[in-house]
């Protein structure tokens, strides 16, 4: 099993092995990771309940294994924000991980957009700060807002198959791009300029990490996220929102998210 991380992380000079690292990020040996992985901040596994079998903890409340149409998937809880989730994708490069879908709640910018529905990121603006680390040297122009993209092969036939099932369940799906951010409350007054500037749907905090580690470790990486909160009908993660909206999500989540992610991922 080949570590992809790059040798310019100078980890065998501080006794970093590929173990201790998997070990540190997953709590479990590197050789019970899936070439098929699922990657969620905090999602639970009973989420993937109704439309994935044999649901076993590998390690419990972080990482799991199911079975799908003879597929064996891992599924890991990798917590909110850039930092945790990038580098639980980093240490998936240690790992046999050779494709990942990442899946989450999204804040949607658009007002067209209900709570629940479906969203494929096609390229993420880097607002965080765990992507300024990743490359070799420290640059002098600031790679903050630089745009990080999914795997366009993947992405495609993500699009494809959840387009498939939202279109039977009447559900919408949107695509476009996404902005990745480090805080929830500073957001709010900082929406505008992104919608304006750069052209985004939705806003969230983990994509841009996830594409740029992702690509820098050599594991096809894409995502499908659902619309948690509305922003600009005010219907945010604080307020505005109903029970019954809030239980369309759960619904959704649960059946045609799940079944969506699952597809896409042995599909691909």
């Amino acid at each position: 099993m080949k570590n992809r991380i790059p040798d310019y992380f100078q980890l065998h000079k501080y006794n970093v092995t590929p173990e201790t690292i998997v070990g540190y990020y997953l709590g479990c040996d590197r050789n019970a990771i899936r070439p098929n992985v699922i990657v969620t901040p905090i999602w639970p596994v009973k989420v993937f309940s109704q439309v994935a079998g044999n649901i076993t903890s590998i390690k419990e409340r972080r990482v799991y294994q199911m079975e799908y149409k003879g597929h064996l998937i891992t599924l890991i809880r990798s917590g909110i924000g850039a930092p945790l989730t990038g580098d639980v994708i980093l240490a998936l490069g240690c790992t046999h991980c050779e494709r990942l879908i990442f899946t989450g709640s999204v804040g949607g910018l658009d007002p067209s957009m209900e709570i629940g529905d479906l969203v494929v990121p096609e390229k993420s603006f880097s607002g965080d700060g765990f992507s300024r680390y990743l490359e070799k040297d420290i640059r002098t122009t600031n790679c903050f807002l630089d745009p990080a993209e999914p795997d366009a092969h993947d992405t495609r036939n993500v699009k494809a198959i959840a387009a498939k099932i939202c279109e039977k369940e009447s559900v919408a799906l949107h695509s476009g791009a996404v902005f990745s951010i480090d805080t929830v409350l500073a957001q709010f007054f900082h929406l505008d300029y992104v919608v304006r500037r750069y052209e985004c749907i939705e806003i969230e905090m983990e994509t841009a990490a996830v594409f740029k580690a992702a690509k820098l470790v050599g594991i096809k990486a894409s995502a499908l996220l659902q619309v948690s909160d509305v922003i600009p009908k005010n219907k945010t993660i604080y307020s505005g929102r109903t029970k019954e909206e809030m239980q369309r999500q759960r619904t959704i989540r649960e059946r045609i998210v799940a079944q969506a992610v699952v597809d896409a991922i042995i599909y691909n």
